[in-house]
């Protein structure tokens, strides 16, 4: 008897991993392709969320029963039935559902509890989930949103930054970006700013917490901010459940699973408004999400033979 499995796909904006899981629950293989980011690149990132999973399907002998891909910039592009129906065609017409990487992210880090999602790393973005209704608070973007993330923390300290340095005061942070950048004065780094990826940029804040662990003021006072305005998200998500509010909150995203400090700012502050909330971390595969997805709503090619 041939053995049951699924196949959730974690397409991100710098990869796609498809594992499959057994009915149990138990990995049996997994693959992985280049960037998902359908927003990005639509055709791209539908060819290698399809080759991730036919490499999966080459791979474990047995019935896959459908696939749950989240899929990075989905919720820009929109037509999640008919992103399924087209990922469907690739991969021998099996079920198939499209979701935001957020919503699958909901799925595996609350295992299909309700509750909020609170994403911080290169973007921030939270969402909470209630009788299956989805609440999404801030994800706008580096240009818009994406409060407490990676970025927004880098920026806001190159910002400080440049005002000390206008200021010709001294500074912790003039030295640290001076010493990144490789430049003599702070008013040199800012053509190399702009010529950096998201990801680069969301990179230094890594730099910017060390700063603030090891006691800089100016440095915490940029990860209060930050953390201050991702509480705020969590605050205004909270507010918009209908009663009674599930009160569980899970942090995942490197910022927030590398950063003490953050954690414990957002924490209090929420805390401040929703005393009963229960925060916990979020760590694993986000395609583990397929487990959890209670969904009917999966699509296929129906104008070509079903095997």
């Amino acid at each position: 008897m041939a053995i049951k499995y699924t196949i959730g796909v974690d397409a991100g904006g710098t990869h796609s991993t498809a594992i499959a899981y057994d009915e149990q629950g138990k990995e049996l293989a997994r693959a992985e392709a280049g960037q998902g980011n359908i927003n990005a690149d639509y055709e791209g990132g539908i060819d290698h969320i399809a080759s991730a999973v036919n490499e999966i399907l080459d791979k474990v002998d047995g019935d896959c029963q459908r696939v749950l891909c989240g899929i990075a910039g989905l919720s820009v592009v929109g037509g999640a039935a008919e992103v399924a129906a087209t990922i469907s065609s690739k991969i021998s017409n099996l079920p198939t559902r499209a979701v935001t990487d957020s919503l699958l992210a909901l799925y595996n880090g609350l295992e299909g509890a309700d509750g909020a999602l609170v994403i911080a790393g290169t973007g921030s973005v939270v969402n909470g989930l209630q009788d299956g209704r989805l609440i999404s608070v801030g994800g706008y973007g580096n240009l818009l949103g994406d409060e407490g993330s990676g970025y927004a923390i880098s920026v806001a300290a190159m910002k400080e930054a440049l005002l000390k340095w206008d200021r010709r005061e001294e500074s912790s942070l003039i030295k640290l970006f001076t010493e990144l950048f490789d430049v003599d004065e702070m008013n040199d780094c800012n053509a190399k700013f702009y010529k950096m990826a998201n990801s680069e940029v969301a990179g230094m804040a890594v730099k910017v917490a060390k700063l603030a662990d090891a006691g800089d003021q100016e440095a915490i006072e940029i990860i209060r901010q930050q953390g201050l305005l991702l509480a705020r998200d969590i605050i205004i998500c909270l507010d918009r459940y209908e009663d009674p509010k599930p009160m569980r909150v899970a942090l995942t995203g490197s910022v927030l699973a590398n950063n003490e400090m953050m954690r414990s700012i957002i924490e209090d502050e929420v805390k401040s408004s929703y005393p009963d909330v229960v925060f916990s971390i979020s760590n694993g595969e986000n395609a583990r999400g397929v487990l959890f997805d209670k969904s009917n709503d999966y699509r296929y090619f129906t104008n070509h033979s079903h095997h």
